[in-house]
């Protein structure tokens, strides 16, 4: 039972891995608070900056930390067309972001700043004179690794033609369920020089801030207090832990009702050992009253008992936790196939037995074991080895 608590558990946690890594913080602009004076919530706005960046850095646990600046850019291959959000982080800390492999090509690096990385569908170009574009599930008419492709980011809507330069597709992403599936990237550092080229071209006073900043945790258990820290210094946070927080809460309920539906079973489990051991002694009074006779000491007598109903909780516990291994696999292999065809998936197993879940289900099942056999134990010791022996076997 515990198991298919612990499996729900293990899915939820998959799948919110794929919709973003569990150790990344993102460190938003705005903070959200209780105003007291109001009875509302209200919202401040802080500027990330560089030394924010190196404050977070210096954090116990943090492992990596990258600010995110974001520009909007017009792409154009032939008769095709696209806007995208170009997002620039440094290149350096891919890595511990856990982005996707590569479908094609490389990922970025300062070393060819101008390139782009695409997520799988990054980008979604279309024929403006045409009737439609394409859906995703379609392929796409441009192929990023190898056709030309043009990038502007001109957005004054004006008359006149914007100006286009080549751009270079460093790779693309296979993929992804998550984030990464619908962005491009670009080392920072060539971000930062086209918001300069943008506001020199059109005479704009642009304020170049960072939209947000990634953190990366060396551990999912320290993401948490990084987060408390970071709030401490007033600034607003965002994480795949507290999605995993309130799935880890529900989940820890479904797990507490299904231990229960267990520990009945277990109470039940109990009597009966305790009953059978109870017959034994009744079957073999004269056997005890014999050791009496020959001198056994009483504790020795208690310890057979208390041996005898401890080995058989172990071999209730080991086949058990054998019938249990077999109704796991039976469900994680068809009750998918029954699911998909009722139109459910998850994906995932249904039942996951770990180590320690088996290990100490035996040990548990020892030890209902030996507390039912207490009573019949401390029973068999109580039997004067006169009437034992007068007892007819």
């Amino acid at each position: 039972m515990l198991s298919l608590g612990i499996a729900m558990s293990e899915g939820y946690k998959n799948q919110l891995a794929e919709w973003g890594s569990l150790t990344k913080i993102q460190v938003e602009r705005y903070s959200y608070y209780y105003d007291e004076e109001s009875g509302m919530g209200a919202s401040q706005e802080q500027k990330l900056d560089d030394k924010l960046v190196q404050d977070i850095s210096l954090i116990e646990h943090v492992r990596a930390v990258t600010p995110i600046l974001e520009v909007d850019a017009q792409l154009k291959s032939g008769k095709y067309q696209s806007w995208c959000n170009i997002i620039g982080i440094d290149p350096d800390t891919l890595a511990y972001f856990d982005f996707p492999e590569l479908e094609s090509g490389e990922y970025i690096s300062n070393n060819n700043p101008t390139a782009l990385l695409f997520g799988k569908n990054g980008v979604h170009f279309y024929n403006p004179k045409g009737n439609r574009g394409y859906s995703f599930s379609e392929e796409s008419p441009v192929d990023l690794m190898n056709d030309s492709i043009k990038i502007t980011f001109d957005d004054t809507w004006g008359d006149k033609t914007p100006k286009y330069s080549k751009l270079k597709v460093a790779g693309v992403l296979k993929e992804s369920n998550g984030e990464y599936n619908y962005s491009v990237y670009a080392p920072i550092n060539q971000v930062v020089e086209w918001y300069k080229q943008y506001n020199e071209q059109y005479k704009k006073k642009k304020e170049l801030v960072y939209q947000s900043i990634w953190v990366s945790v060396d551990d999912t258990k320290y993401v948490n207090e990084v987060q408390d820290k970071i709030k401490q210094m007033g600034y607003g946070t965002y994480s795949m832990a507290d999605e995993l927080d309130n799935v880890q809460e529900m989940s820890n309920t479904i797990q507490l009702v299904l231990g229960g539906i267990g520990a009945v079973s277990l109470l039940v489990s109990a009597i009966g050992i305790a009953n059978t051991m109870i017959m034994s002694i009744y079957e073999r009074t004269k056997e005890i009253g014999v050791m009496k006779v020959l001198g056994c000491v009483v504790t020795d007598i208690r310890k057979l008992f208390l041996f005898e109903s401890c080995i058989i909780g172990f071999l209730g516990g080991a086949l058990g936790l054998g019938m249990s291994y077999g109704v796991s696999y039976v469900l994680n292999k068809y009750a998918p196939e029954i699911g998909e065809s009722l139109g459910i998936y998850s994906g995932y197993d249904i039942s996951i037995i770990p180590i320690w879940l088996a290990t100490a289900a035996v040990v548990f099942s020892m030890l209902i074991g030996i507390i039912s056999g207490l009573y019949p134990a401390r029973k068999a010791t109580k039997i004067r080895a006169i009437e034992a022996m007068r007892t007819e076997g």
